[in-house]
């Protein structure tokens, strides 16, 4: 594409009409003084967006920074919180994504995986997805998982990249530097070169909300004035009360992930059953956040605005998951701008944006597991309070977290099982205590802001302490 008003060459499957109130959000999106603005960045936009799809395809996966941890911390020093290199952070921020290397020693990354495996092959009856051959178990309380959340080094690791973030207001009750536990579950995949997974390229964590949520939609203000260039994507100020889920949806997320994330437990290749990603942040959010203004089968010019159809592309009203399409969002270019991550080593540790698309291999042509255990970064603030409530008493019971209490997969219950590891011994250090509600957190720390010292305070009285 050499420009966002070029006259539509293939016809595209029509999309799908929603509720008319969605045609009076569209036209909410872009004020009249801006219009014209929006369309000439749009335009821009796509041809930032073609030229940096072919960069990344030449690139692959070199486009996701790497670092190896033990050069930003050591455990022995004083030497306080592990910081990625400015230049270094820039470029994570650019991207959207980072690889930290031997995050915990090999040797006990391996060591979990033995003890996953032992531990399904013990209880088949647990279930996951597939449901026919299970890959991602509906486990949430073995004891690796309880010791990966809460091991110090895992926890240094997610304070380091949760500096990525900022708060322009410190009045603003957000703690980036206290982590809320996320029980999530743990992928074992088998080599199979045969077998299709389908998990294809998405965003988590809200779909229709990030337009129809107004305090989730602010946070893609500048793209919306025509100034998709100046978004600031790390800014997390106004994502502390932005609504993923107007829906009331079973099996949403009820925390705010300001980066996804999983730690490695096996040796496992590019194309090898893992993670795909789209290197490219900002262009690729200001993309789909206006592309439903511009890809109307109606419209005769793709670089004019057509607010008059109530059509959200890759949104579903009752959906938390967005997905970008080759037919609707064809200038993301996915067939050249997904790449897969570099090979992983057992005890790395992958992160990524909350709003970079990402999808999964279909296909793992490998020769051992494809193993990680998924553990985000979820900062303290007011909406994920609620989450480490609910969490904390889940663990106390052994029972699925709220999240996922109503899986479909599960045909038993973890808390039937003696050798659960929902036991506090199995959490490892005070941060990890604090991030499960087990320990108050410390507001007269020094240091702290208004508004970190607002939240601690909010919590430790939300959890009783």
């Amino acid at each position: 594409m050499t420009t966002g008003t070029i006259q539509i060459q293939a016809k595209r499957p029509a999309l799908p009409l929603l509720e008319p109130r969605f045609a009076a959000l569209k036209k909410s999106l872009v004020k009249p003084e801006h219009r014209e603005k929006v369309e000439e960045s749009y335009g821009r936009l796509c041809r930032v967006l073609a030229s940096d799809a072919e960069f990344i395809r030449k690139t692959g996966p070199a486009m996701v920074p790497e670092i190896d941890f033990n050069s930003l911390f050591d455990e022995t020093s004083s030497q306080g919180p592990a910081e990625l290199p400015p230049a270094f952070a820039d470029l994570v921020r650019e991207r959207g994504c980072v690889v930290l290397r031997n995050v915990v020693p090999e040797a006990q990354a391996t060591a979990w995986e033995a003890e996953l495996i032992e531990y399904t092959r013990t209880h088949p009856n647990v279930g996951g997805f597939p449901v026919e051959d299970p890959q991602n178990w509906s486990l949430w309380w073995t004891r690796p998982q309880v010791q990966i959340r809460s091991h110090p080094r895992v926890l240094a690791a997610m304070a380091c990249v949760s500096r990525l973030w900022h708060v322009a207001d410190p009045s603003l009750p957000v703690d980036l530097g206290a982590q809320v536990m996320y029980p999530d579950r743990f992928r074992i995949r088998h080599p199979s070169p045969n077998e299709a997974y389908t998990l294809p390229a998405h965003l988590d964590s809200g779909a229709i909300e990030r337009w129809e949520d107004p305090a989730n939609r602010a946070n893609f203000a500048a793209i919306f004035e025509g100034n998709w260039q100046d978004w600031d994507g790390w800014e997390a100020g106004g994502r502390i009360h932005a609504a993923s889920d107007l829906y009331s949806v079973e099996a949403a997320c009820t925390c705010w992930r300001s980066l996804q994330g999983w730690l490695s437990l096996s040796h496992t290749n590019t194309g090898e059953g893992t993670l795909r990603l789209l290197p490219n942040l900002k262009a690729s959010v200001a993309y789909c956040m206006l592309r439903p203004l511009f890809g109307n089968s109606f419209a005769e010019k793709e670089g004019t605005i057509d607010d008059s159809q109530p059509t959200f592309p890759g949104s579903t009203p009752g959906c938390t998951q967005f997905f970008p399409t080759r037919d609707h969002h064809p200038h993301l270019d996915l067939d050249k701008s997904m790449i897969g991550i570099p090979p992983v080593r057992p005890g790395d540790y992958v992160f990524w944006h909350c709003d970079l698309v990402h999808e999964v291999d279909r296909f793992h042509p490998g020769t051992t597991n494809s193993s990680v255990v998924y553990n985000a970064c979820s900062p303290l603030t007011p909406y994920n309070i609620d989450s480490l409530v609910g969490n904390r008493a889940a663990f106390a019971q052994a029972m699925p977290p709220p999240d996922f209490e109503l899986s479909e997969y599960g045909r038993e219950q973890e808390c039937d099982h003696a050798d659960h590891g929902a036991r506090q011994e199995n959490v490892l250090c005070k941060e990890g205590l604090q991030a499960l509600g087990l320990a108050p957190f410390d507001a007269n720390a020094p240091g702290l802001t208004e508004g970190e010292r607002e939240i601690r305070r909010l919590a430790n009285e939300k959890l009783g302490f």
